[in-house]
């Protein structure tokens, strides 16, 4: 229930405007492996998480910690999961595969889905505001189908500008699809 809190509290902070200052004044040192094993963790609170997807972990035991908002990052995590999470609802094989891993100036965490993938004229589109694959909330033509606003990677993408961060994105149709979130070791000024 505490880390549950914390949670919310943290969404919360990230949703509302912050100026620069602040922000700066928040910037903590963050191991992506460590943000990601603690979201891991409240996610398993998700049946659906939790029993229905096969997950894979790789982590970077060396990775370097960097100065960021936590509650930023993590929001972004939760986002890319959630996301990987309904484009694996109707398949039959559900695997999750996360990595953490960095070169010399960049730590990168990768989020490989079996999902339905993306198509590839739809691939320019996903960071746009609005824009979403999943029927609004209201229109579904399943029970249970997942719905979406179009704005879960957009705002993946405004969380990470602070940090000069960004996301790629492969994805084949119809067999999943890897976001690959990127975060440089210093920041520009």
């Amino acid at each position: 229930i505490i880390q549950s809190v914390t949670k919310i509290n943290q969404i919360m902070d990230t949703l509302m405007i912050k100026s620069r200052k602040e922000q700066n004044q928040d910037l903590q040192l963050v191991n992506i492996n460590d943000l990601v094993q603690r979201e891991l963790q409240l996610l398993e609170g998700n049946l659906y998480f939790k029993n229905k997807i096969r997950k894979k972990y790789f982590f970077d035991e060396q990775i370097d910690s960097i100065p960021l908002l936590y509650s930023y990052i993590s929001q972004v995590f939760y986002n890319l999961i959630n996301n990987a999470m309904d484009s694996m609802w109707e398949k039959k094989t559900r695997e999750l595969t996360i990595v953490t891993r960095q070169d010399e100036s960049k730590i990168y965490m990768d989020l490989a889905d079996t999902g339905c993938g993306i198509a590839p004229e739809d691939l320019s589109k996903v960071f746009d505001p609005f824009y979403s694959s999943k029927p609004p909330k209201g229109e579904e033509q399943k029970e249970g189908e997942p719905t979406g606003t179009g704005l879960g990677l957009y705002t993946c993408i405004e969380l990470l500008k602070p940090f000069n961060g960004e996301i790629a994105i492969s994805s084949n149709l119809g067999q999943g699809s890897v976001f690959t979130v990127v975060l440089p070791k210093q920041q520009k000024a």
